[in-house]
């Protein structure tokens, strides 16, 4: 049996690149993290993180998927294109802030208030940008697909959260204030399944610039349309007795939850089939 080298190379990579993220986090924040998470327990603040960690885990898998140039070559490369994610995720931590939840300061929200609704929603933020970057660098993709396409879908999920905000009968905003999970788990589900349909046009290979876009915007209108569909169909035809919107402003969980796997299932189910 041959020792594996490259295997366990990879594995210690990651170890590394786990570290350096959970080290960055913490170095760009005014709070410690570890005192919070430590001795005051803070929840909020944890499911934050472990959504920033998730997501790096999977950017490092796409980005082990591209054509093998040597061991050597390949560490350096995966070493790279991790530090470009890892600086990626720290900006979503500041378009989630000022521009996808502008109402309230986020950091106010996760550390004085310990607001789990608002954790999960930056835990959201983390799985959806990391879905983005982890197509955009799946394969042969370049630092600039990976940064222009993380912009792109940056500016489609700000509008598919405008759009959510817009076709509920409740303010986002307020309810996360108001500590509502079911107006939580309800958002989160819709971002996430955002991502995993705009991953669906980033993981093939990198042929041109025209299709990739192309591709990229036809996946996006997909998202942007279908999605709000599927909640309509959920109030009316899965849950005829319930209506939705009403039921999660008044903080009924089991009802979002319903939702959020509906939403989340057909994304999967897009990814898989289309």
């Amino acid at each position: 049996m041959d020792f594996p080298l490259a295997e366990l190379s990879y594995f210690g990579l990651f170890l590394v690149v786990l570290f350096v993220a959970k080290w960055l986090y913490n170095a760009t924040t005014s709070y410690n993290t570890f005192t919070e998470i430590e001795q005051n327990k803070n929840l909020a603040l944890a499911t934050s993180i472990s959504g920033f960690l998730i997501a790096v885990t999977m950017m490092y898998v796409a980005v082990l998927q591209g054509p093998s140039k040597g061991l050597l070559t390949d560490l350096i490369n995966v070493s790279l294109y991790s530090l470009v994610g890892l600086g990626l995720l720290v900006i979503t931590r500041v378009i989630n802030d000022k521009l996808l939840l502008p109402k309230f300061c986020n950091t106010t929200q996760l550390i004085t208030h310990q607001n789990l609704p608002v954790g999960i929603a930056q835990f959201a933020s983390y799985i959806s940008a990391g879905l983005i970057i982890a197509g955009a660098l799946k394969g042969e993709g370049s630092f600039a697909s990976a940064i222009v396409f993380y912009l792109l879908a940056q500016l489609v999920l700000l509008v598919a959260s405008r759009l959510y905000d817009a076709l509920t009968q409740f303010d986002l905003h307020q309810e996360l204030q108001n500590n509502n999970m079911a107006a939580a788990v309800s958002f989160a589900a819709t971002k996430i399944a955002t991502g995993i349909i705009l991953f669906h046009a980033l993981r093939g290979a990198f042929e041109s610039w025209s299709d990739s876009i192309t591709l990229f915007f036809i996946d996006a209108a997909i998202a942007l349309v279908l999605l709000p569909v599927v909640r309509l169909l959920t109030d009316l035809v899965l849950m005829p007795g319930v209506r939705v919107n009403k039921a999660i402003a008044q903080g009924n969980t089991a009802v979002s939850l319903i939702e959020a796997s509906v939403a989340v299932s057909v994304a999967v189910a897009i990814f898989y089939t289309l």
